[in-house]
């Protein structure tokens, strides 16, 4: 026997089936090289039970990161999806957990427009017959009449078409590790323009000082330009990087071009 399936417990089902499933955690993507034991071994502190939750527009992506590390946080990953639900933050805060992230910054969601489409909805039908007749017997003692009756039901099924109109939106979230810094300063490869003036292809300019680090204690500022450090000539960004990294824990010489004028740091690394 059929069962009648109306509209609403269509749309109940798929609701429920749906909401199983977090765009946030489907569409996350690492930054390259942010393993587990990568983010466990550059975090400042261990991870909270619930990340801080921060919310705002996308805008400048590479100025929303700058910002985020100047005040000490990296991105360990990202999430962004397009979705017809409304989707709720607090998946967003639980992938932030599942990715041990300290802040969680959920994106505004954008409105991308509505589409109308139709959803099938098929019912079950059945169509009975009733029909009756007669019957005349002849035999020793005269007709006999008989009469009778019966039914005939046939099963099938209507679909009908229902215009649906689905109003979607963009999300997206960015997750940020609390990152324990040994000088502080983000560089940068020199321009050009820079090397002309310099009349020399090696360097690095600082772009990024973070808040409260070595970096801004010793009043190292943004645009100075590094030459070497203990001695040691810098060649890029990259090599400048591995140099510190190599000296973590120690104090270092760090000699400077600011204003034209050269000038020397003495800076305690953290470990």
């Amino acid at each position: 026997m059929y069962k009648r399936i109306t509209v609403y417990s269509l749309v109940i089902s798929t609701l429920f089936l749906t909401a199983c499933v977090s765009g946030y955690k489907k569409s996350y993507k690492p930054v390259n090289g942010a393993t587990p034991e990568r983010v466990a071994a550059l975090r400042l502190a261990p991870a909270p039970n619930i990340p801080l939750v921060e919310r705002g527009p996308l805008g400048d992506a590479a100025a929303l990161v700058d910002a985020y590390a100047k005040r000490g946080y990296v991105m360990v990953g990202h999430s962004w999806f397009n979705s017809a639900r409304d989707e709720s933050e607090v998946a967003a805060i639980k992938q932030g957990q599942a990715v041990s992230a300290d802040l969680v910054y959920v994106v505004n969601p954008r409105s991308t427009g509505s589409v109308t489409t139709s959803v099938p909805l098929t019912t079950p039908t059945t169509s009975t017959t009733y029909s009756t007749g007669t019957a005349t017997a002849y035999g020793s003692r005269g007709p006999v009449t008989a009469y009778g009756s019966g039914t005939s039901t046939t099963y099938g099924t209507s679909t009908t078409y229902i215009p649906v109109t689905v109003n979607r939106s963009d999300f997206g979230a960015v997750y940020f590790v609390k990152q324990r810094f040994g000088l502080g300063a983000y560089f940068r490869d020199l321009t050009d323009s820079e090397r002309q003036q310099q009349q020399s292809n090696r360097g690095a300019v600082v772009r990024l000082i973070v808040d409260s680090t070595p970096a801004f204690n010793a009043d190292i500022l943004v645009g100075d330009l590094l030459l070497e450090v203990d001695g040691v000539a810098v060649s890029n960004a990259e090599g400048t990087d591995e140099l510190l990294r190599q000296r973590r824990g120690n104090t270092v010489v760090m000699s400077l071009v600011r204003g034209g004028q050269r000038i020397q740091k003495s800076v305690q690394l953290n470990p």
